[in-house]
This record gives C-alpha cells, sequence and structure tokens, in this order.
C-alpha cells in the first residue's frame, strides 16, 4: 500500500530529523526545522484521511447508517 508507506515515510524522516536535533545537543538548523515541519505536516494530514486519528474515525463513524441493526457485520 503505497498510502500507508507515504505516512511511515513522513513519520520517519521526522523522527529523524529530531534525533539528529538532539544529538547535536538540541541546536536548531532553520532548513532542517522546515523540513520537519512539512513531514509532520504531512503526517498528520495522512493520519486524518487514512483514519488513523480520533476525529478522523469520528467522522467515518457519523457517516455510517443508522438502520444497520440487522446487519451482523454493521460495526
Amino acid at each position: 500500500m503505497p498510502c500507508v508507506e507515504n505516512y511511515r515515510t513522513a513519520v520517519g524522516y521526522a523522527r529523524e530529523i529530531e534525533e539528529a536535533r538532539i544529538a547535536a545537543g538540541g541546536a536548531i538548523d532553520v532548513k532542517l526545522f522546515g523540513v520537519l515541519n512539512r513531514a509532520a505536516q504531512t503526517a498528520r494530514q495522512l493520519a486524518a484521511e487514512y483514519g488513523l486519528t480520533p476525529t478522523s474515525r469520528a467522522r467515518i463513524g457519523n457517516n455510517a447508517p443508522e438502520d444497520d441493526g440487522d446487519n451482523p457485520l454493521a460495526v
């Protein structure tokens, strides 16, 4: 699934940059901060799109039809 791979890549970039910042004694590189910010934003957007956040799961749940009482597969 390339979609999930994109999410994991964005999260990986954010973690890698943050680990490098910590290893450098907490110094903030302005260029890396911009990349970190974009990677984190992308990860948040993809997480919301894929239903990985509580808010996005609630939205998905609100779109379900209400008369599925007889359907054993309805969640």
